[in-house]
């Protein structure tokens, strides 16, 4: 295959054919890369690859044709078009599929007409195919489809009516129900036409007793319920799923907690929770296993309300660590004071996870002295409860403002930086600039960089002359918070000091620093950052070309233009970013040198750069930036490129 690469197309043609059929999948992959990269492709030779899809002998062989018209995408279309009346019916089918993956809409006519093919599985492939392109244009020929009798293709029709999107009559969808084979794509199609017509119609599909039929219903259900939303929705649908509650029809709804679909199990989860069904909770907690699901069954727990607290409190002693800490978050967030002795003893609990979870949840319930109790693992050796115990702390603060006023105080005072650094933190819950302003004067860096943060967080212009105090600390970390934080809350005060901290020894203040210049915007601070970039190299050079695109325009931008012909690959490719967003001027000025840049990286970005930029206007400028090319990935993305313009 190496050498076949350095070959003329037309003399190599005839192995690289060959190679597409290789027992190895490598080999394989490696000839359509070549034919790929070869672009433009001779109309003889798309022939020649369409030809390939007649080898019913050789799976790989198609296989490999398949993959390689899809990707030469636009530019295959005409000419696989022309075999949709081939007498070869397999043919006719592997055209229609790769036509459908190229997705554009210029075949769509002669896919239409496909509907009426004389093989049942052409006029299948038709319509999956005119569903997966997706134009609302093909909507009403398979609208047509559905007066017919073949069932089957009935119901890849309205799959692909699914996927288009347009709402199908409701009149068409209703007389269908009355086919079992059909339901299931009906009540796909129901949940998109989005009418409140729909709703008694998927309500009662809750019961239906074949699973799939059933879990789609639930899922449209919850798509008509976000269509509709507010008191429509509550009329239509929430307050008859909470009449359902306790039913025998919720008995198949429970059953598919235990499936794997995440898209039926959120949905479930949010009809048993508008529901109140208590007899969900061993279901919901086994959901929640998977992270994905926890906040839709906490939100569904929050729907059962308290009779859920008896079935968390009897399966709380037997369930592992994770599902414990579960119940505590739900106990937590439902306000179940009766589990506060539950959440008091899982703070001493061996697992972490639900040491976590227990100083969170108390937080919620707030009883007295929870603040002190919860203070106590600040210094827990297992770093995220330490940090959950923070956050707890923090939400406690409006609730218990003088408990924490006095926690901090204590803290403050320790002999151990750590809690010093918990108590700086802390404070900016309170609010307490003044006593943070003293704390940035600390002998211990890591508190007060802490205060520094805090003081940001509490977004005080009185603060600014600690922030500014902060800028000249011995330690480049704090120097780093504070520039950071004089960008966020500094206002024109600011300005002058993150001036003077450019000349920073340090290259990471300098990058904060020109960063907080540009969350500033103050185009008074152009002219200095302009004299730093002249000098600077690497990480405060790009900082610094982003910081002149954020206060200048126009002919402010020179430097950033000029950085266009930097030594450094990364810092081009930065400017590029940059003028992206300023207009086209530029790309003439510097298309030929960025398109034969040295580095792969910058001739790729720039590619993408002129497609975005240009359009279509592009296309001989890549075409023959890929004739010249020779890295594998940059001509990868340049032959991308054009199949997605062409």
């Amino acid at each position: 295959m190496i050498g076949l690469a350095h070959q003329p197309l037309e003399a190599a043609m005839p192995l690289l054919f060959c190679a597409m059929g290789d027992g190895s999948w490598r080999v394989r992959k490696d000839a359509v890369a070549t034919l790929l990269a070869a672009q433009p492709l001779k109309a003889e030779t798309v022939e020649g690859i369409i030809d390939l899809l007649r080898s019913a002998d050789n799976a790989g062989l198609r296989a490999s044709a398949v993959e390689l018209l899809e990707r030469l995408g636009t530019r295959a279309v005409a000419p696989l078009c022309g075999h949709l009346s081939d007498p070869d019916h397999d043919l006719r089918k592997f055209v229609i599929d790769i036509l459908g993956s190229i997705g554009s809409s210029s075949c769509l006519p002669l896919l239409v007409s496909a509907l009426d093919d004389p093989d049942p599985n052409v006029r299948v492939a038709a319509a999956e195919n005119l569903g997966k392109i997706g134009d609302a244009q093909a909507h009403p020929p398979l609208l047509k489809v559905l007066e017919g009798g073949d069932l089957w293709l009935k119901f890849t029709v309205l799959d692909a009516l699914g996927k288009i999107g347009v709402p199908v009559p409701l009149e068409v969808l209703t007389p269908l129900l009355g086919e079992s084979l059909l339901r299931r794509a009906v009540y796909d199609c129901l949940g998109l036409l989005g009418e409140p017509a729909c709703a008694p119609l998927l309500l009662k599909g809750l019961g239906e007793p074949v699973k799939n039929a059933r879990e789609a219903a639930v899922v449209a259900l919850m798509r008509l319920r976000v269509r509709l939303g507010g008191a429509e929705a509550q009329e239509l649908i929430d307050r008859p799923l909470k009449e359902l509650k306790g039913s025998t029809q919720v008995a198949g709804l429970l059953a598919s907690l235990d499936g794997t679909d995440p898209v039926v199990l959120d949905a479930v989860v949010r009809v048993v929770g508008i529901m109140g069904e208590e007899r969900a909770v061993p279901g919901l907690l086994a959901v929640a296993r998977q992270e994905r699901h926890r906040a839709a069954c906490l939100q569904a727990f929050r729907g059962v309300g308290e009779s859920a607290l008896a079935t968390l409190l009897e399966r709380y002693p037997e369930a592992h660590a994770q599902e414990q800490a579960f119940i505590a978050q739900v106990a937590g967030e439902l306000g179940l004071v009766e589990a506060v002795d539950l959440v008091r003893e899982g703070l001493e609990d061996d697992a972490p996870q639900l040491r976590s979870a227990c100083a969170l949840a108390l937080a919620k319930l707030a009883p007295k002295g929870a603040a002190r109790r919860i203070a106590s693992l600040l210094g827990d050796p297992a770093h995220e409860v330490a940090e959950a115990a923070l956050e707890a702390l923090r939400r406690l603060s409006s609730r218990e403002p003088e408990e924490l006023t006095r926690l901090c105080s204590d803290l403050s005072q320790s002999g151990r930086p750590e809690r010093r650094r918990d108590a700086a933190l802390l404070l900016a819950s309170l609010s307490d600039s003044e006593r943070l302003g003293l704390m940035v004067k600390d002998e211990d860096a890591g508190v007060r960089t802490a205060a520094v943060t805090s003081l940001a967080r509490c977004g005080q212009p009185q603060s600014v002359g600690s922030l500014v105090m902060a800028l000249v600390d011995e330690s480049p970390q704090v120097r780093v918070a504070a520039a950071q934080a004089l960008g966020e809350v500094g206002g024109t005060d600011a300005v002058e000091p993150l001036l003077l901290a450019l000349n920073d020894a340090d290259p990471w203040v300098q990058t904060a620093a020109l960063k907080g210049l540009a969350a500033l915007g103050d185009p008074r601070a152009l002219p200095g950052v302009v004299a730093l970039i002249a000098d600077a190299r690497g990480p405060v050079l790009i900082a610094g070309l982003g910081t002149v695109a954020a206060l200048g325009e126009g002919a402010d931008l020179a430097p950033v233009e000029a950085a266009l012909a930097n030594s450094d690959e990364e810092v081009v490719q930065a400017a590029i970013g940059i003028l992206c967003g300023t207009g086209n001027g530029w790309i003439e000025r510097h298309c030929d040198p960025l398109l034969g840049h040295p580095h792969w990286g910058v001739r790729r970005c720039f590619a993408r750069a002129l497609a975005e930029a240009l359009g279509t206007a592009a296309l001989s400028r890549l075409e023959t930036a890929l004739s010249q090319e020779t890295d594998p990935l940059v001509r990868g993305e340049i032959s991308g490129l054009l199949g997605r313009l062409g």
